[in-house]
């Protein structure tokens, strides 16, 4: 074909309903609906959004989200730590140096300032805004006139060009929240500073913070979602063309895991890149080795994530480079319109107390949802209860973070069972082709839970079998086979009693009779890993557990 037919060659327009009769067509006997995906938010994500969605979203959701920066670039806010003054103040001119834009610093009793290292600090602080956090002594804002940037636990407000009414994101999020409590819990924040102060002064002087999960898509909508919101709230008070403020955003710890620790790259460098698209104005990247203790290579990679963003994908130079697309629009239009409906809901309780603590029980609530599905493969954290390393081992101490995170049940368990050591073996029967995929997700399972199984060789005879078993000195086996072969030769095996527990892998209708015959348990999809996972336990030191068989 010449490049004139090419540029000359036209396609027909596809419809929904045509895209709809495909779709059902792959499904094999599936409902459409199937594609449809809830969140934790209860939100519903359908298969494909379309122009149609987009004539839902308010004509003005785009408009106010890039009105609220006029600056697609952002801050890069790695955030300097060190055993005393000297070692911090070292750091923050080492990250300066190479490509940190804010003097990012928590300030620690334990760190004794001296009078030359801060007159160095003032000279870095007239050059470089900053983001301190100086709840542990708010005397410490004493030695600088002037400062740029946000200030966390500042007893004063009347430090120019510093905006010191923080509005925490993060607290919430902590505590397992989803995105809409933690938008509604920043409202409810912002209400009090409104009624104490002025929402004048709100405008001045207030900043936010939010915590930024690998929930990609949602965590975009968020930000974008909060910028809305902060206008819906501005003309809740009177003040109609309320102004922007600034937004930093840190990646979240919810899903780091001490296992595995090099995915926590993968995940901060997403949760990274969400928040710059959702449009943040500075960002903090966790360095992966965060939950063990740093080092200078780990912090150099977390630093460069952001530079390489800017550098190499020059996101930095488009605005709101998410805005029109048609799934996130209309994500943002529903985090706003749940997180408004909740908030004027709270705000008919009496005090801000009360609306702080029902958010905290809706955190909770979200929290075991989130710890549900994770135990039950319905939501994967690789390296943790997907695909998980045999080899991994937790030799130092996790240091402990305000997060809840939702790897530290499995790593409790890890470290149990390497304590509590319990010899299981997979024995498999029929035709490899057949039982192989059932075999691959016992073993994976096990995995997850720190037993790394021994495979028997397939279809051993009973006799043959228990000889294995002390030979090898077993204690736990799983029959592995296809539908057939398990509902045939599981009886069987029940009858000559082994001298080690069985579970089956599968659910089969006569699961309950096996029981009765001497079966300890069973493996399948969709069970509780935790809950498998304490059974088991329970069994490697000398128990006799079978609750969640």
């Amino acid at each position: 074909m010449t490049i004139h037919k090419m540029k000359e060659t036209t396609f027909k327009e596809a419809t929904l309903a045509e895209w709809e009769q495909v779709a059902i067509k792959s499904l094999k006997g599936k409902t459409l609906e199937s594609l449809s995906t809830k969140t934790l938010e209860d939100i519903i994500l359908k298969p494909l959004y379309s122009l149609a969605d987009f004539a839902d979203i308010p004509v003005n959701q785009i408009e106010i989200i890039r009105q609220a920066t006029t600056n697609a670039n952002w801050l890069v806010s790695q955030i300097s730590i060190g055993n005393s003054s000297e070692e911090v103040l070292a750091e923050i001119k080492e990250s300066l140096e190479k490509g940190n834009d804010v003097i990012h610093y928590t300030l620690q009793n334990s760190h004794a300032w001296e009078a030359s290292q801060l007159e160095e600090l003032q000279s870095l602080t007239k050059i470089y805004p900053v983001y301190l956090d100086i709840t542990a002594n708010q005397a410490f804002l004493h030695n600088f006139t002037d400062l740029k940037g946000c200030v966390i636990g500042a007893s004063t407000n009347d430090i120019s060009n510093t905006r010191t009414f923080f509005l925490d994101g993060t607290s919430i999020h902590n505590a397992g929240g989803d995105a809409v409590s933690e938008l509604v819990s920043v409202l409810v924040q912002a209400d009090v500073i409104a009624t104490e102060k002025t929402i004048d002064q709100v405008e001045g002087k207030a900043f936010v913070q939010f915590s930024v999960d690998s929930n990609f898509f949602m965590e975009i909508a968020k930000i974008r979602a909060f910028r809305v919101l902060w206008q819906a709230f501005g003309e809740a008070y009177g003040k109609t063309e309320i102004s922007a403020i600034p937004v930093h955003a840190e990646t979240s710890l919810r899903s780091f895991s001490a296992l595995d620790p090099n995915v926590n790259i993968l995940r901060a460098a997403n949760s990274a890149l969400a928040a710059v698209l959702g449009g943040a104005d500075s960002v903090t990247t966790h360095p992966h080795d965060l939950l063990t203790g740093v080092n200078q290579t780990s912090k150099r990679i977390a630093r460069n994530m952001q530079l390489v963003l800017k550098e190499e994908t020059h996101i930095g130079r488009v605005l709101d480079a998410a805005g029109g697309s048609y799934y996130l629009e209309t994500l943002t239009k529903e985090l706003v319109e749940k997180a408004w409906t909740l908030f004027l809901e709270l705000m008919k309780e009496d005090t801000s107390a009360v609306r702080e603590a029902k958010l905290h029980e809706r955190a909770a609530i979200k929290w075991e949802q989130q710890l549900e599905a994770l135990s039950k493969r319905k939501k994967s954290l690789i390296g943790t209860n997907n695909y998980a390393n045999p080899e991994d081992e937790l030799d130092s101490e996790i240091i402990s973070t305000d997060y809840k995170r939702l790897a530290e049940p499995f790593e409790l368990l890890r470290k149990a069972f390497k304590a509590n050591s319990l010899n299981a073996a997979i024995i498999p029967y029929g035709v490899l082709k057949e039982y192989k995929p059932r075999m691959d997700f016992v073993s994976g399972y096990l995995v997850s839970l720190g037993i790394s199984p021994v495979v028997a060789q397939e279809n051993l005879k009973p006799f043959d079998l228990q000889k294995w078993i002390d030979e090898q000195h077993i204690n736990y086996v799983v029959f592995v086979g296809n539908d057939e072969q398990t509902a045939g030769l599981v009886p069987a095996l029940l009858n000559e009693k082994l001298s080690v527990p069985m579970d089956v892998a599968g659910k089969f209708d006569e699961y309950e009779d096996w029981l009765d015959a001497g079966l300890s348990g069973r493996i399948f999809a969709g069970q509780s890993l935790l809950d498998k996972g304490k059974e088991l336990l329970a069994l490697a030191q000398g128990g006799n557990s079978h609750d969640n068989a």
